[in-house]
């Protein structure tokens, strides 16, 4: 006998059919707009006042390497100025890794102890240090948090019981947690938190309905922003507007944007400062998320296979049409993508809600071919720091003299994604610069290295 196939089901499997008619090679040749020597035009409308970039209009980059993974972090911020110059004595400084893998997919726990210890060695200092991130899965102390396969001396919770042993009380940790549905998730399993108006209302995270970033595909991601209580000092923290005190918003909440520098396959390319601000944003906010209608959060608003421009989850309906989720990964992956959109729209979260004061590649160890899943096998130990206050300038630098380097010449798959003159690294690079932030021209570009390597 014959089933009747209902016309849900007819829709959902033609659109499945035309996915593989949308399949298609990555294309390695040169970003639109940039020529082989990385140079760009300016940010957005000519802007002069554009994050990142020094008064002069050039950025800096300063390298350290050679030392241990604590003095190279140290001499880092030296060549940068010296911790006072960054941090205030009564700041709370929000340090934000990479918890989300283990192994070189989370940041480097030593790099990040001898961060904290010249916080904490500034003369009459007397702020807080929170290490804070969103994983964007449900159990909350898991992954990099937990991990047995450590970055490090230490997995996160360690670093942080490390100094509350030592006396400082005032090292603490936080969870953000997506505040949103998320009934099909497909990138993380968090969400079913809180959204709130305003820290004066409890922590979770707040929708900015006013800041929309719209891709030139016509589709709308509404920034987001984590609001939270010190488990310190108590103290309600806004992370775009400062702390609340007295009715009034303070701004001295020091954001520390402390990443790893890792391949990140035919979607990104790389990952490194930038796509590091994923954990902090609500990714519940907008498709794959249900709320609100007609958005798409930061990660898919640059997802572009047509399957995706239907609405359909990969994983999930893989799973419904008998094909096993992993079936619908891989259709993911062999897509259409365009995910310069997603560096659209860290860039105007930047712009428009929190630029980093700090932006930290902590490249101990790089993972030439992939994140922490890959392990060790594929990954290189560069026992390097490299600081800016410009994400994307750092970010083309740690590609092009970090990461690309200690990537093997044989592995020329890897070595293509690998390189920011490259798509698609490229072009997420260019369309995070075009929001306004930062140089991506290399003659804007000065990089400061350690003499004493």
């Amino acid at each position: 006998m014959i089933k009747k196939v209902s016309r849900r089901l007819f829709l959902k499997m033609t659109a499945l059919f035309a996915f593989f008619l949308s399949i298609g090679k990555v294309d390695y040749s040169y970003a639109s707009g940039a020529d082989a020597t990385g140079s760009m035009p300016g940010g957005e409308g000519g802007e002069k006042m554009n994050p990142g970039v020094d008064e002069d209009g050039l950025s800096r980059v300063y390298i350290a390497s050679g030392h241990s993974p604590e003095e190279n972090i140290k001499e880092a911020v030296r060549l940068m100025g010296g911790i006072e110059k960054m941090i205030g004595t009564d700041d709370i400084v929000v340090l934000k890794p990479n918890a989300q893998w283990w192994n070189q997919g989370t940041t480097n726990t030593n790099n990040m102890k001898g961060f904290i210890e010249g916080v904490l060695a500034i003369k009459d200092f007397r702020g807080e240090i929170i290490i804070a991130e969103n994983h964007h899965y449900k159990e909350l102390d898991s992954r990099g948090w937990t991990t047995e396969e450590r970055n490090g001396d230490y997995n996160l919770n360690e670093l942080v019981q490390y100094f509350n042993d030592a006396g400082f009380a005032n090292v603490s940790k936080y969870h953000w947690v997506d505040g949103g549905p998320n009934p099909q998730p497909q990138e993380g399993t968090g969400g079913g938190g809180q959204r709130v108006p305003s820290v004066s209302e409890g922590d979770g995270y707040v929708w900015l309905k006013d800041e929309i970033y719209v891709s030139p595909e016509n589709r709308k991601c509404m920034m987001t922003c984590p609001v939270f209580t010190s488990p310190y000092s108590g103290a309600k923290i806004d992370l775009k507007k400062g702390v609340l005190e007295g009715g009034e918003y303070i701004d001295k909440v020091k954001l520390v944007n402390f990443s790893c520098l890792n391949h990140h396959g035919q979607s990104f390319g790389v990952t490194a400062s930038i796509k590091n601000l994923m954990g902090v944003v609500d990714l519940t906010c907008g498709y794959h998320g249900t709320e609100p209608e007609g958005f798409y959060n930061v990660h898919f608003v640059g997802e572009m296979s047509l399957l995706y421009k239907s609405g359909i989850g990969l994983k999930y309906y893989g799973k419904r049409f008998g094909f096993g989720s992993a079936f619908g990964k891989k259709m993911q992956e062999m897509g259409s993508w365009s995910t310069q959109y997603t560096g659209g729209a860290l860039g105007h979260w930047m712009k428009r809600v929190k630029m980093p004061d700090i932006n930290i590649l902590a490249a101990e160890y790089v993972g030439w071919g992939g994140r922490g899943r890959k392990g060790p096998e594929k990954r290189e130990r560069a026992n390097t720091v490299a600081i800016s206050h410009d994400p994307v300038a750092l970010d083309y630098v740690g590609a092009m003299h970090i990461l690309l380097p200690a990537t093997p010449e044989k592995e020329t798959f890897y070595r293509n994604l690998n390189n920011p003159h490259k798509k698609p690294f490229r072009s997420f690079l260019e369309e995070c610069h075009r929001q306004g932030i930062g140089n991506l021209d290399a003659q804007k570009i000065k990089i400061i290295r350690s003499t004493s390597q």
